[in-house]
């Protein structure tokens, strides 16, 4: 083999232009004559490579196509130049064998192109994702081992990527499965025609393999998204019942952080890692005290069937809404390195290292927050550190809300004086019971007001009412956006305390998905069992969506499921009905050509369309 050189002129311009192949020589017989001829064995376009080197080009092809080494492999610029063509040359060949398999089975027919007409068109495209999602965790192998057949694999497929995909209650996700999605044809069973029972008592199978689903699940994340250090955050959230939930034993009144306390309660705990990747969830009553929670999720996490670790065992990261001194205290005696902000306005004991803070702490910008500075300082403790914090974002946000309640709570006063002026409420007791109301409606705000009223002769008519701001309202607007982190960790410096503690972005996102995107919000349910089931659903969905994530950060996408999800909407699967020659109908069951936005994802997260067409022959036309 050797490399010739060809050269073609464009006929109308005369430009020339040089392309390079690989040729052959052999001989071939006519009668009492032979000749010499050449074929092309591969097109090399236009080379770069000096003629000198063309020998040595040619001897690393052809002992590449035989499958063998050449001597000359070491050359750097030839061998480059040879990967090149070999790449052009395998696709060439992979194009032409496609080809040849599509000829040789393509079916043709005479086809009435007035019949040509479409049906039962169902959302392919997010169905893709989720389903790739499923086979990369490893869900059918883990539902598998909890001794689920083929018929329940197929339900809680159906239930879990229903609220990815869809998210809302179970009868919701029957009507959908039916009526909306492909996904019925990516199930190991066929659900078509399955009942809403099914869907809700798969769920009661779940919910009873919940440690073992959670922990295979987490260790094969660990095992996709892998990572340097052990930290877990740790938080609560609730979620409000539609109805009374009268027979529901979890159903509490209680805080509810949507603001619903007109409604019962029910409490989700969730530990998550750094990379939002759940550890284990845990469901209490709504009227469960938050702080109260750790030292059961602590056991958890040490006990033979859940530990991750082995010889370290992982920082906690959490919020003051957990962080009382009683649970710090547990983390210590425990030895768990802890990342928290105490529950204890802690901030007032450092008043004045926080008055000239913009002047001597360091200045960090925090990236979900471009309009403010965070300025920061380490302080060392006996039992570990401190970093002192102050955010002109936080700083701001305090402000505005407390400028908002201080402004309401003035004119509750004014409007009380106004009264007392009127002689509208004049008993003594009367008006102290307002006070007290109004005290209780804004308690951040009037405790730095002393109230005073003015009584007549007998002390039991008040004449007129006066207030006036306290000292410590000056120190509470010192500290506005100031807070404390306090950690185990000496040996890290201000900065990369901020840093663990700034994770705990990661549970609450884990939260707003779960509330937002994932239809853990309101519960139907008024049965216990039910109500667990429909909140673990919920976080088995999490941990797809956070793993699609995942990977679309590792490709430096940084958009969300939801997102991804709308995108991928307009991608189809739908029958094509049409009738031949021979007045036959066929219905042919195909997927959608991506379009441009659908193959960008789909390629970020190497996706393929599993589904193949299928024909039908129904019948005649009459």
């Amino acid at each position: 083999m050797y490399i010739r050189e060809y050269v073609t002129t464009n006929k109308k311009t005369k430009t020339k232009y040089v392309t390079h192949r690989l040729v052959e020589s052999f001989r071939v017989s006519e009668g009492s004559k032979s000749f010499v001829k050449q074929r092309i064995i591969m097109h090399l376009g236009t080379l770069e490579l000096p003629k000198s080197l063309w020998s040595k080009l040619s001897k690393v092809l052809e002992a590449r196509l035989a499958g063998q080494a050449s001597l000359f492999e070491q050359d750097g610029p030839v061998s480059k130049v040879a990967d090149q063509a070999m790449e052009h040359f395998q696709f060439v060949q992979q194009k032409e064998k496609e080809t040849s398999i599509r000829h040789s089975e393509r079916e043709m027919l005479t086809i009435d192109t007035q019949s040509v007409n479409t049906s039962t068109f169902r959302s392919l495209g997010p169905e893709l994702v989720a389903h790739t999602f499923w086979q990369r965790l490893g869900f059918d192998e883990l539902l598998e081992q909890c001794g689920m057949n083929v018929t329940d694999q197929a339900l809680a497929k159906a239930i879990i990527l229903g609220r990815l995909i869809k998210p809302a209650s179970e009868h919701s996700t029957w009507k959908w499965l039916r009526n909306q999605t492909a996904l019925v044809e990516l199930l190991p069973a066929d659900l078509i025609n399955i009942g809403k029972d099914p869907l809700y008592e798969i769920g009661d199978r779940l919910l009873l393999h919940k440690k073992a689903l959670e922990k295979g699940l987490r260790e094969r994340e660990a095992e996709l998204f892998p990572q340097e250090r052990a930290l877990f955050l740790y938080d609560l959230t609730n979620t409000y019942f539609e109805g009374s939930a009268k027979k529901n034993k979890i159903a509490h009144r209680g805080n509810s952080k949507e603001k619903r306390t007109d409604c019962p309660l029910v409490v989700l705990a969730l530990v998550v890692d750094s990379l939002g990747m759940p550890i284990f969830s845990q469901i209490y009553k709504g009227n469960q005290s938050e702080p109260e929670t750790l030292e059961s999720i602590l056991e958890r996490l040490y006990s033979a069937e859940e530990t991750l670790f082995k010889e370290t065992l992982p920082t906690i990261v959490m919020d003051r809404g957990i962080a009382t001194k009683d649970n710090i205290a547990l983390l210590k005696e425990k030895d768990y390195p802890y990342v928290v902000v105490e529950r204890r306005a802690v901030e007032k004991d450092y008043l004045k290292e926080f008055e000239t803070a913009k002047d001597t702490f360091e200045i960090m910008r925090h990236g979900s927050d471009p309009e403010g500075e965070v300025y920061i300082k380490k302080v060392e403790t006996e039992t570990g550190c401190r970093v002192l914090c102050l955010s002109e974002g936080r700083e701001r946000k305090e402000k505005a809300m407390d400028s908002l309640k201080e402004e309401r709570f003035l004119q509750a006063l004014g409007a009380l004086k106004g009264s007392i002026g009127r002689k509208n409420i004049l008993l003594a007791t009367k008006v102290a019971e307002r006070i007290g109301r109004i005290r209780e409606r804004y308690p951040s705000i009037s405790g730095h007001y002393e109230i005073s009223l003015e009584l007549d002769n007998e002390r039991k008519k008040v004449v007129n009412l006066s207030w006036s701001k306290k000292a410590s309202r000056e120190r509470r607007s010192t500290l506005t956006g100031c807070y404390v982190i306090e950690t185990s960790h000496r040996e890290f410096n201000a900065k990369e305390i901020w840093e663990l503690y700034t994770t705990l972005v990661r549970v609450e996102d884990a939260f707003r998905d779960l509330k937002t995107d994932l239809g853990l919000r309101p519960v139907h349910h008024q049965l216990e069992e039910r109500t667990e089931a429909h909140l673990f659903i919920s976080v088995l969905a999490y941990h797809l969506l956070i793993s699609i994530e995942r990977e679309l950060r590792r490709q430096e996408d940084h958009r969300r499921w939801a997102t991804i999800r709308d995108e991928l909407s307009t991608h189809q699967r739908t029958t094509v009905i049409m009738t031949d020659a021979d007045e036959q109908i066929h219905h042919f069951r195909v997927s959608g050509i991506p379009e441009l936005e659908h193959t960008q994802i789909y390629k970020l997260l190497k996706i393929k369309d599993p589904l193949r067409r299928k024909h039908l022959l129904v019948g005649k036309r009459l």
